[in-house]
């Protein structure tokens, strides 16, 4: 089992790796409208991206990651804050910045979508 120390320095790591990727992709987290973008063009082309990464594209491939990485962040987060951190996520966003703004951008994306209908 992790320990909460553990997860927080893996959350740690990878919130460097998200900032490093967003920066490699010219993304600015503190501009919504940007990562908004991203999160929709994530979403509507994931199949898109991940058969261009497989062929040596690394814009799709960054891209791609950084999806993934978000992905990861959630599952250590709720392992560390237990299934409810979502309703204090803002007090992440000191220690995560990069991961909440595309959480956050994520979310809206999905809830747009409104896939439940």
């Amino acid at each position: 089992m992790y320990s909460h120390e553990f997860l927080l320095k893996d959350t740690h790591e990878i919130e460097l790796e998200m900032e490093r990727h967003c920066i490699g992709l010219g993304l600015d987290c503190s501009d919504q409208n940007q990562i908004r973008l991203f999160a929709h063009d994530v979403l509507q082309n994931i199949v898109q991206l991940k058969e261009a990464a497989s062929h040596g594209d690394l814009s799709a491939r960054a891209k791609v990651e950084l999806f993934g990485m978000a992905v990861m962040m959630h599952d250590a987060n709720t392992k560390a804050y237990g299934t409810n951190y979502l309703s204090k996520i803002n007090a992440l966003s000191k220690r995560q910045s990069a991961w909440v703004a595309i959480a956050k951008a994520v979310w809206s994306e999905l809830e747009s979508r409104d896939l439940y209908k």
